[in-house]
């Protein structure tokens, strides 16, 4: 004991201490005989009994925790001054202070120590991941580097964030509290800064990839086009400095970077906004644009190609697959649809300069060319085979010349009914319907290309519709075009006077549009489908 009393307390082994002790306590109780009955035994037993009861308390005292502002705190709750000086302070100088008389207290302090042991090594696991915590950064299209995934960045933010906040709901926060508050903005600052970086990198490849890449975009919107170039050249600044120096505390934390970032953001907006803008006039110069994305329109005015509109076609036309040049020439000859029909316009056009001047062109052109084909198809219609007829032309001039024809026939036969007082008129028109019917089942029947087909089938579904409207009328007795069973129809007429086919039903009148449809297929018609078209013309 009085070996270990002289030992400078920065020396003391309190391990070795315990099991000393506890070793020379066993010898002492395992003394036989009469050395049991003589008074120093009795002394030494208490003397070794006492210290093992101080060695908890020194061990306490020796915790690794306890800081310069634990001893001081000790020294106010046990009244007692000294100097933990590690050069001077002994073992004996800390048994004649008789701690043990303030044992709690003393326990309530070293546990409070352990506690904030354990939060100073948290905020130093933080700063430790924070100094090895890298960007990663690759170099886009070899000319620009750009941020690889953010994302087990954002996972280590929102563990630090979340440590952070469980350090503040501990009663032992106290002494960190400055350094957690300066960790929490310093996160902060981080997430925020990275969350911005993402937005303005996200923008500038979707805006770099239109003007850096086309000339024609640029030329067409310079002053956008410069915006972006001053955009373009901060941002390479940027990167290259975080290739210089990927930690990400240090990269987020450079004077001026959030806020630049931040401006770089509002002028990728207004990048944006002129681009907008200006895919907005273009689509209302060609609305049929509306039906494409901006990144579709943009591959489109990007480029004085004229075929790259082929891909697209199919989503600004009923059903037109794709156009058809002369050779490899920039001259549109026609259209062809999905199905592999096609059609050629009566005058050609040259697909030169904006691309929405030369496709409203095309469109007037399609809308002409099939008026005319329909017209001169309708003419023919009632001197030819009508099965060979429908073979030899286009399936939407099939469709619409039969249904203008069948409108023809019905109100032929009530004016028959009503002029010529010949009352089987449209018993008659029944029957030669029937027959129709019957002859386009034989042909389906038979051998037949894959889009005659298709067009007969199609042609079938509204041949049993118009059929089955006929035998309604036999039946009730329906004899005049001004009644409403025939006002509720849907009536195709070649109007003279307009020469263009018009749609009427009850009190709706419609100019039909040519829109070139190919080979679409038809629902077959209902009560309920009729019912729809009744409430949509109306």
């Amino acid at each position: 004991v009085e070996q270990w009393s002289a030992k400078l307390w920065a020396e003391i082994d309190i391990d070795g201490m315990e099991s000393t002790t506890q070793k020379f306590w066993v010898e002492v109780k395992q003394l036989r005989g009469n050395i049991r009955n003589l008074p120093p035994y009795a002394s030494l037993l208490q003397t070794i009994e006492t210290f093992q009861k101080s060695i908890p308390l020194f061990a306490n005292m020796k915790s690794e925790a306890l800081r310069p502002r634990h001893w001081t705190a000790l020294m106010e709750t046990t009244g007692k001054s000294f100097d933990i000086n590690p050069k001077t302070f002994t073992l004996q100088n800390l048994v004649e202070l008789k701690l043990h008389k303030f044992k709690e207290e003393i326990d309530g302090i070293v546990t409070g120590a352990q506690k904030e042991l354990q939060i100073e090594k948290g905020l130093q696991e933080i700063d430790d991941a924070w100094r090895g915590s890298k960007f990663s950064v690759f170099k886009y299209k070899n000319r620009v580097y750009i941020l690889a995934s953010v994302e087990d960045i954002n996972l280590q933010l929102e563990e630090n964030l979340l440590n952070l906040q469980s350090m503040g709901a501990s009663r032992y926060i106290t002494p960190f509290i400055a350094e957690k508050t300066a960790w929490e903005k310093k996160l902060s600052l981080i997430a925020e800064t990275i969350s911005i970086w993402l937005q303005v990198q996200t923008k500038w490849m979707y805006l770099e990839a239109i003007f850096i890449g086309s000339d024609d975009i640029r030329n067409q919107i310079p002053k956008v086009a410069e915006r972006f170039d001053t955009v373009d050249e901060n941002w390479e600044k940027i990167m290259v400095s975080v290739h210089k120096n990927t930690n990400v505390k240090e990269a987020c934390h450079v004077d001026g970077r959030k806020a630049l970032l931040d401006s770089l953001l509002v002028q990728l907006d207004k990048c944006q906004k002129g681009l907008s803008n200006y895919l907005e006039t273009k689509r209302c110069a060609f609305p049929r644009f509306f039906f494409v994305s901006d990144d579709e329109l943009l591959s489109v005015l990007g480029t004085s190609d004229p075929t790259a509109v082929q891909e697209h076609m199919l989503k600004m036309f009923g059903n037109c697959k794709s156009l058809i040049f002369r050779g490899s020439s920039n001259v549109v000859t026609g259209m062809k649809s999905s199905e592999g029909e096609s059609f050629t316009f009566m005058n050609n056009i040259t697909a030169d300069g904006p691309v929405e001047k030369w496709l409203t062109l095309v469109q007037l052109e399609m809308i002409s060319t099939l008026r005319e084909i329909s017209k001169t198809a309708l003419f023919h219609l009632p001197k030819s085979n009508r099965v060979a007829w429908v073979k030899d032309n286009l399936s939407m001039v099939a469709l619409v010349g039969t249904q203008i024809w069948w409108t023809w026939e019905v109100e032929d036969a009530f004016e028959r009914v009503q002029k010529q007082g010949d009352k089987a008129a449209v018993k008659v028109l029944a029957q030669k319907l029937t027959k129709q019917l019957i002859d386009l089942v034989a042909e389906v029947r038979g051998n037949l290309a894959k889009l005659n087909r298709k067009k007969i089938n199609t042609l079938i579904i509204i041949d049993v519709h118009a059929r089955d409207i006929v035998d309604n009328f036999v039946r009730d007795s329906i004899l005049d075009a001004r009644e409403f069973d025939w006002e509720s129809q849907l009536r195709f007429y070649w109007d003279k006077g307009a020469d263009d086919c018009i749609i009427r039903q009850c009190t709706g009148t419609f100019d039909y549009g040519f829109e070139y449809m190919g080979l679409n297929g038809r629902l077959v018609i209902t009560p309920l489908t009729d019912r729809c078209f009744m409430t949509l013309t109306q």
